[in-house]
């Protein structure tokens, strides 16, 4: 028998994938099932199954899929900064930007869907955890070398500040959602990046005479 086309199998997997992530945003990842999802594909469930063994392994690849978008994102424009100061400051703006856009919305109904499926899964809540904790260790890492690099105040917390951040974009993302507000919610977000850029301002070191 002939071997299957490894490029196959990464285009039909993506289809899986895509048909997936718009069944969880219209139906809900409780509601929608294997078999529906199956259907969008034009495959057989069993086809479906050899696939992805499982919805909870389904929602984990799609919302896996959209941290790697994250992390393309963020080292493409950080790759564009001349400093880390600047990086950080562009990634701002392209929170705001981003949250007044239907793709950025739909993401986030993915990442809610996937937040309460892992609250009633141990095991796809550890599957999740780890991706999580990386996006917000990446933010971080950027203030610390702003931090390294003058351009940031070294006393701020880096951890404690990418949390508030990362925290801030998901709660405006969802709130936009039944507010039917994305405007709102990207100028909520340049106040926030304003007051926190004050608040990373390097201090200058006072000096007596």
């Amino acid at each position: 028998m002939a071997k299957v086309p490894d490029r196959y199998l990464e285009e039909r997997r993506q289809e899986i994938l895509d048909a997936a992530a718009r069944m969880f945003i219209d139906k809900g990842y409780a509601t929608a099932t294997m078999q529906e999802i199956a259907a969008a594909c034009d495959l057989a469930p069993g086809t479906l199954y050899r696939y992805f063994p499982g919805k909870a392994d389904l929602i984990a690849a799609v919302v896996g899929q959209c941290m790697d978008e994250y992390h393309d994102v963020l080292a493409e424009v950080m790759n564009a900064s001349p400093t880390p100061g600047v990086g950080f400051r562009l990634l701002g703006e392209h929170v705001a930007e981003g949250l007044t856009q239907p793709g950025w919305q739909e993401e986030c109904t993915l990442r809610l869907e996937s937040y309460l499926a892992g609250r009633r899964d141990d095991v796809l809540r550890e599957r999740l955890e780890g991706p999580l904790r990386e996006t917000i260790t990446d933010l971080a890492n950027i203030i610390r070398a702003a931090q390294a690099a003058g351009e940031a105040d070294p006393d701020i917390d880096a951890d404690a500040l990418a949390l508030l951040l990362h925290s801030a974009v998901a709660g405006l993302s969802a709130l936009a959602i039944p507010l039917r507000d994305t405007e709102a919610a990207s100028e909520a977000w340049r106040m926030l990046t304003q007051l926190v850029t004050t608040l990373m301002v390097a201090q200058p070191t006072s000096t007596t005479t």
